[in-house]
């Protein structure tokens, strides 16, 4: 990566084109020079190791990172920020110019490139999925002393996050696995999707609870209408006391 921070500094003294549309952000990735000036907002992944000098530091990120793409290389005038490879950052800045460069297969890349005034790092659902819609629920079914308790259902453009406490109050040892939980929408089923919790620092339900514990965990599935009006999330839970019927959990 290279900069010319000197000029990127100049350019932000320079009054601007105003904001970006949004329906022009996909266009912004085919034909960066059309943008110069403008003002964006871009959240995404930092994919490469960040470089720094006297003036500034500068990165380069996935503006799309569920699928590697919409490269964009950024600057700002801070050489002292706390940035590294696989942050997920939210830059408001402006438009500098098109970067133009070879990837590892000798293929020509274009990249716009972004003077920064600010650059904060953010979470994953933030910078993949934000939430379109929540639906706050904080209800609980108890069986036999097993609770289990939906908080919320977050939906997003490209996912729906189901947030789900479950707690053993038994003596016994207890089972609760994501795989069994199912999300009815309409007459359609849904099952979970993985979600790498190194990548999306989503906690993932603990399968086997000992007596006491208690696990609170995130559920993802594909994504839903935000306008659904019927969404039913069926679950199981167990216990090593054969004795005890347990039936389906029904929220």
């Amino acid at each position: 990566m290279s900069f010319l921070f000197g000029e990127l500094y100049i350019i932000s003294c320079e009054k601007t084109k105003g904001k970006l549309k949004a329906e022009d952000y996909e266009k912004l990735y085919s034909d960066p020079k059309k943008y110069k000036g403008f003002e964006v907002e871009i959240t995404g992944k930092v994919f490469s190791e960040p470089e720094k000098d006297e003036d500034g530091t500068y990165i380069q990120l996935w503006a799309d990172p569920e699928n590697s793409e919409k490269n964009t290389l950024a600057a700002i005038n801070d050489p002292k920020l706390e940035i590294k490879t696989d942050d997920y950052v939210k830059i408001k800045g402006v438009v500098k110019d098109e970067f133009e460069g070879e990837n590892a297969f000798g293929g020509t890349i274009t990249a716009p490139m972004i003077l920064a005034d600010s650059i904060e790092i953010v979470d994953y659902i933030t910078a993949v999925a934000p939430t379109l819609k929540e639906i706050k629920i904080d209800k609980e079914i108890n069986q036999h002393g097993i609770v289990v308790t939906l908080q919320k259902i977050e939906i997003a453009k490209n996912q729906t996050r189901v947030f789900l406490k479950v707690k053993n109050g038994t003596q016994d040892n207890a089972s609760f696995y994501s795989s069994s939980a199912k999300l009815i929408v309409g007459n359609k089923q849904l099952e979970e999707e993985y979600a790498d919790p190194e990548t999306t620092e989503l906690q993932e339900v603990q399968s086997e609870l000992l007596p006491s514990v208690e696990t609170e965990a995130v559920i993802v599935y594909p994504a839903l209408d935000p306008n659904e009006k019927s969404i039913t999330l069926n679950a199981e839970a167990s216990s090593d006391n054969y004795n005890l019927g347990f039936y389906t959990i029904c929220f």
